[in-house]
């Protein structure tokens, strides 16, 4: 079982001195401490929310109430009383869609954008894996966990050739943002037919949420409700995994690419 709460910084601060000597280690991108206490693990991610995990997460989660001074009411679901206001916040471990793209940059290759579904119980398992933006890992690493991940979650992943891309903008005209709006919604609409329920849809924002739908406005079956966010594949594990996993891909299409010629 599992708490998860959100503290401010002076919270954070308290809570890492004093469990210091309990640290444990961590590898992934959005942790910033980890801490074995009684039975449970602690683990203080880089929004400030934090999770409580283990046999005895109830006394733990009393216990860091006790120390911080703050007042407790632990319901039936294990979610804050919204009675504190501001000093603990509920922490929603979101399940979200995640859009990213590779290749825009390069000469040969194609461009492959990928979405990906995470259910918010996999997000530890996500972490323990080492996932994190792609541009922080070898390509050796990506080679190794992106066939986990595209094994244990749901994904769509869109390839634009060479060919295909100079059509677009020789022939239709498309400047580079907008043949990735276009793709992004077009992975974002098919990842809807396979994911039945999720909480938000998050893009790493290559554009204005203003331009991204001007890019669509001639396009049919927009899906409306997503968030465009600079450098999201730090901050959202679904957004990671898409990134991970169009590198992969990105890397696959080289190679077969080189073999051809």
């Amino acid at each position: 079982m599992s708490i998860s709460i959100k503290l401010n910084p002076e919270h954070i601060n308290k809570l890492i001195e004093l469990y210091n000597d309990n640290s444990l280690p961590h590898t992934n991108n959005y942790t910033t401490f980890r801490a074995k206490i009684n039975s449970s693990t602690l683990t203080i991610f880089k929004t400030n929310n934090v999770l409580i995990q283990g046999s005895d997460e109830q006394h733990t989660y009393k216990e860091l109430c006790s120390i911080l001074n703050i007042d407790f009411n632990l319901p039936s679901d294990k979610l804050l009383d919204k009675s504190l206001d501001n000093q603990i916040d509920i922490l929603e471990l979101k399940s979200n869609i995640g859009t990213d793209e590779v290749g825009t940059g390069d000469f040969f290759g194609s461009i492959i954008v990928v979405g990906c579904f995470v259910p918010n119980k996999d997000i530890n398992y996500l972490n323990r894996l080492g996932v994190k933006d792609s541009k922080e890992l070898s390509d050796e690493k990506i080679l190794k966990i992106a066939p986990e991940i595209m094994k244990k979650f749901t994904y769509v992943s869109y390839e634009l050739d060479n060919l295909h891309y100079n059509y677009c903008v020789f022939k239709q005209g498309y400047n580079m943002n907008e043949i990735k709006a276009i793709l992004h919604n077009s992975v974002i609409n098919s990842l809807r037919t396979k994911v039945e329920k999720f909480d938000n849809i998050i893009i790493d924002a290559f554009t204005t949420r203003t331009n991204y739908f001007t890019y669509l406005k001639n396009h049919k079956n927009v899906s409306k409700d997503v968030i465009l966010e600079e450098k999201a594949e730090n901050k959202y594990i679904a957004v990671a995994c898409a990134s991970i996993i169009a590198r992969y891909l990105f890397l696959k299409s080289m190679d077969k690419l080189s073999e051809s010629i």
